[in-house]
């Protein structure tokens, strides 16, 4: 775990105190209050760090039942008082906000990607739910964004999914990053962001190489979830995910081809299935057909290609000692902040 993030937890404090020491310790960029009543209910945890200037944050409800409303504010007082001159970007997993964002109504639901000014005022309230925030200072950013009005927007479009893509990639990678790739961080992050709020020739072309890993992660999430399926193509791929044939075959030019991708990640999810305790009760050829290979026979023999000992091999590499479990490969608990977020990160996909 990278030692140079902040982690805080509410969960350490008796249920009565967690709000207030949420309060004092963690939001201080925000005034915020609770309902008496709500308050005991309220627990959440958070991850920070920084890539060069920008403010990374990851939070988590842990809460039991369903998360509680609470009210955020930042009123000219306190504007006066810190003199932040920050773009605050939120996207809220399963989290909500609404309010007013100085005088601009502002209603971002899960999902969304809303953009508050530090140095504006804020009245809303919000629904507690798992995030991702950047907090960039306004002098990272181009003259055309910091001279737009963008308090109270919402990131829309095609670069507004992307964008919403890159932070949970940020949010699953953020325990791992170390001292020499933060800098590298920071600039991709800056190149997104830009494309995303004031798209242009020059920021698109900044913003190329973020953007092709960002469809690269969507379209292999995308793969992942459909091996199963006898339509995965390139052409189901590129209506699905919304791009262009000649810009699928750009993406995996370094992996031999999508369709050798494909093939590769079917070959590796059997492996795993047959070297699993489940592997012992199910047919070779029948997960061969599962995962749309045509014929048992040319399923052994690419299997054989790739790995160098047959199906039927991996079926005797099983260990003895592991009791199946029903219903996955394998079901482990957590063992790191990496696999929380990532875990959290697929259930947020699910619940979308």
């Amino acid at each position: 775990m990278n030692p140079h993030l902040f982690h805080f937890s509410s969960q350490a404090y008796p249920p009565a105190q967690r709000f207030e020491v949420w309060r004092d310790e963690v939001n201080a960029i925000f005034q915020i209050g609770i309902e008496q009543a709500l308050a005991p209910r309220f627990n959440y945890q958070l991850s920070t760090g920084y890539a060069g200037s920008i403010l990374i944050g990851c939070g988590s409800w842990v809460g039991a039942g369903e998360p509680v409303a609470y009210g955020v504010r930042r009123p000219q007082q306190m504007i006066r008082r810190d003199g932040l001159d920050h773009l605050y970007l939120c996207l809220g997993l399963n989290h909500s906000l609404h309010g007013m964002a100085g005088r601009t109504p502002l209603q971002a639901g899960p999902s969304s990607i809303y953009v508050l000014d530090l140095a504006r005022e804020l009245d809303s309230q919000i629904i507690a739910g798992d995030t991702v925030i950047l907090t960039l200072a306004r002098d990272l950013l181009s003259p055309r964004i910091r001279a737009a009005n963008l308090h109270g927007s919402l990131v829309r479009g095609a670069l507004g999914g992307l964008l919403g893509d890159y932070m949970r990639s940020l949010r699953r990678q953020l325990p791992s990053f170390h001292g020499e790739e933060l800098a590298a961080v920071e600039q991709a992050t800056l190149a997104m962001v830009t494309a995303a709020l004031a798209p242009s020739a020059q920021s698109l072309a900044e913003a190329e190489g973020p953007i092709n890993r960002t469809l690269l992660q969507r379209v292999r999430r995308f793969i992942e979830a459909h091996l199963r399926s006898a339509e995965l193509s390139p052409q189901l791929i590129c209506r699905e995910v919304g791009i262009s044939r000649a810009q699928l075959y750009r993406l995996f030019a370094e992996e031999s081809g999508v369709v050798a991708y494909i093939q590769q990640c079917r070959l590796d999810r059997v492996r795993r299935i047959l070297e699993s305790p489940l592997g012992a009760h199910q047919r070779i050829s029948a997960l061969a057909f599962d995962h749309g290979f045509k014929s048992e026979s040319h399923f052994s023999r690419v299997f054989r290609q790739a790995f160098g000992y047959s199906p039927r091999d991996a079926r005797d590499r099983r260990p003895a000692t592991l009791p199946a479990k029903a219903g996955a490969v394998s079901v482990e608990g957590p063992g790191s902040l990496l696999e929380v977020l990532d875990r959290l990160d697929t259930q947020a996909r699910l619940r979308r």
